[in-house]
């Protein structure tokens, strides 16, 4: 689905959901889509799982976001396919305690680094 202007609307993808944690504070920064449900666990294989978020993540962009949170290989995982979509490129957020808010973070997979 599409926003004004044939845009794709600014989505936030979360890893996988964790009961109680409450992620409202994310909405400013887009519309939340939980990749992986708290009940489900990547066991012996990995395949179902990665399809699934290999589906939702086909469109990532500069402009989404995603939380990482649950499953470390899930947390894998999504950085993975993210930055496959989007040229290496993906951007999280960061929750800061201290701030008690969220913090954007780019990443650049391919970003050619200066030598000093």
């Amino acid at each position: 689905m599409y926003g004004q202007h044939g845009r794709k609307p600014l989505t936030v993808y979360i890893t996988q959901e964790m009961r109680g944690r409450d992620l409202s504070d994310a909405v400013v920064f887009g519309e939340l889509d939980v990749l992986v449900p708290a009940k489900d666990q990547i066991a012996l294989s990995a395949m179902p799982t990665v399809r699934r978020m290999e589906r939702k993540l086909s469109k990532f962009t500069d402009a989404d976001y995603l939380i990482l949170s649950g499953d470390p290989v899930c947390i894998g995982i999504a950085c993975a396919l993210a930055a496959s979509s989007n040229n290496g490129k993906f951007r999280v957020l960061k929750w800061d305690r201290l701030q008690e808010r969220y913090l954007p973070i780019t990443i650049n997979l391919y970003q050619k680094h200066e030598v000093e």
